[in-house]
């Protein structure tokens, strides 16, 4: 295993339980991740972070002592990398790789000479990267007296600078849009859908779930769901929302299939029928192949707000229609009672009258009465 404490730090992904992996006998390493998730790329910084979160989280001031910490960036990277009959170690045979520090520095003061661990203590919780004067690798000089041999520092640096100006102007252009950022992940299902749908609150479940027997309806597919919802608002309310979707399909309360999926929202309705039947228009996308945290850092929201709820969906045919009744409880935010929702999706503001015609006669035949509707969505709650 190779560890990257910096790295996990940034992401907030945790700490290792490094004391508890070298017990069980892993080989571990150390590494810094790449320059996306840890931006100097300092070796030092990471044997200093190894070394201190390891004492810290263990509660154990003893755990990984600094030799430990240097075998970690040295020899043990080369074991995990199985290159360790190469490099990793100075031994005869094997490349001369070589680092040369400088401790003549005020930050190694006072310097304690009691036993030979000392200079691993020195090297490990007082050494920066600037301290170190020469290096070689496989016995070429790749810096002497701190000045790069094989790199032209400043070419390099003006061709990185032009690479972040070219980022940064895409970038720019891209956050003016919140559809492009949608299509740049490369998952948007790039077109425009209605929704059709009704909220209502209801007393009793089994009485709708008994209504469904109706004659003119037939039940095509239920399931039982857990799903939880992370909605993204932006300052700007025209820019519309997004909402990622966990889906925990059930069966006998075991999860036995995953969905994952991105919602954006549009910002208004448009249009609202008899019986608090809502049209809105939102662009869908088939699949969320990414974290929840990615996707709060990419589009960085406002505002974000959780939602959970555990769902019974039944999708039917009513009278030639397709449509998927839901019965909701939230669990976040807590709600009194369950809900009841009808939706349908369709391609046209025609077709949308004809549907909420049908979830109109629905509502009745279900037994919801006009003081139950409710004409927010759980998001608003």
């Amino acid at each position: 295993m190779i560890h990257n404490p910096s790295s996990n730090l940034k992401l907030a992904s945790g700490v290792a339980p490094v004391p508890r992996i070298l017990e069980l006998g892993v080989t571990l390493g150390l590494g810094t991740d790449g320059p996306a998730s840890n931006n100097n790329q300092d070796m030092f910084e990471e044997l200093h972070l190894a070394a201190l979160l390891a004492k810290g989280f263990s509660g154990d001031p003893s755990a990984l002592p600094a030799r430990e910490a240097l075998a970690m960036a040295t020899v043990n990277g080369a074991q995990a990398l199985h290159l360790d009959h190469l490099i990793g170690s100075l031994e005869t045979g094997k490349r001369a790789d070589l680092a040369v520090v400088d401790m003549d520095a005020l930050h190694f003061s006072p310097r304690f000479d009691m036993s030979e661990g000392n200079v691993y203590s020195r090297l490990v919780y007082a050494a920066k990267s600037t301290d170190v004067r020469h290096v070689i690798v496989d016995g070429r000089w790749l810096m002497r007296d701190r000045t790069l041999l094989t790199v032209d520092k400043e070419e390099v640096m003006g061709e990185v600078q032009r690479v972040a100006d070219r980022v940064s102007s895409f970038l720019v252009q891209r956050e003016k849009s919140l559809l492009d950022k949608l299509v740049t992940l490369g998952e948007l299902e790039q077109r425009e859908i209605f929704e059709v749908q009704v909220k209502a609150r209801i007393r009793d479940e089994a009485q709708v779930i008994a209504a469904l027997d109706h004659p003119d309806m037939v039940v095509v597919k239920p399931s039982v769901r857990n799903q939880y919802d992370t909605y993204f608002f932006f300052d700007d309310e025209a820019t519309g929302r997004i909402r990622y979707r966990e889906d925990y399909v059930l069966q006998d309360s075991q999860v036995v299939e995953s969905l994952y999926t991105l919602t954006m929202v549009g910002p208004a309705k448009e249009r609202e029928y008899a019986n608090s039947v809502v049209l809105s228009r939102f662009t869908y996308t088939s699949r969320a192949d990414r974290s929840l945290r990615f996707y709060k850092e990419y589009f960085l929201p406002h505002r974000v707000m959780e939602l959970e709820k555990h769902r019974r969906r039944f999708r039917i045919k009513y009278q030639g229609v397709d449509l998927a009744v839901n019965l909701d409880r939230l669990m976040k935010p807590t709600q009194d009672g369950p809900f009841l929702e009808i939706k349908s999706r369709t391609w046209s503001k025609r077709d949308a009258e004809r549907k909420a015609e049908r979830i109109g006669v629905l509502l009745n035949l279900l037994g919801v009465s006009q003081s139950d509707l409710v004409k927010r969505e759980y998001a608003d709650f």
